[in-house]
């Protein structure tokens, strides 16, 4: 009968470790390239994201402050939290509270 021959396993050196968990250069000129790319970027576009719920909060910081104003759906249906609004609403009632609730100071 043939004996089967046992597969050697591959002995590892430390350098063969350092250089399998380092980046190939080709691989660091890539990642350079990335990241020049996006810090150009951000600093070119200017743009942001201001979504709708910034400033519905605001008119339902007025409501909760001087009981009138508009809700959309998603309020009157209770699927946002009023802790964002409730932030205005606060800063409302100090303005209110000194009688500095004029349009030129809510609007600011």
């Amino acid at each position: 009968m043939r004996q089967r021959k046992k597969p050697s396993i591959p002995s590892s050196t430390d350098n063969d470790i350092k250089q399998k968990l380092t980046f190939s250069p080709s691989l660091n000129k890539i990642f350079v390239l990335c990241l020049v790319t996006r810090i150009i970027n951000s600093l070119l576009v200017q743009t942001y994201f201001n979504p709708d719920e910034h400033w519905q909060a605001l008119e339902v910081a007025h409501r909760i402050t001087f009981g009138y104003g508009y809700l959309t759906w998603e309020w009157k249906k209770s699927l946002r939290s009023y802790l964002h609004p409730v932030l205005f609403a606060a800063l409302y009632k100090v303005l209110a509270y000194f009688n500095l609730d004029t349009p030129l100071f809510m609007v600011i």
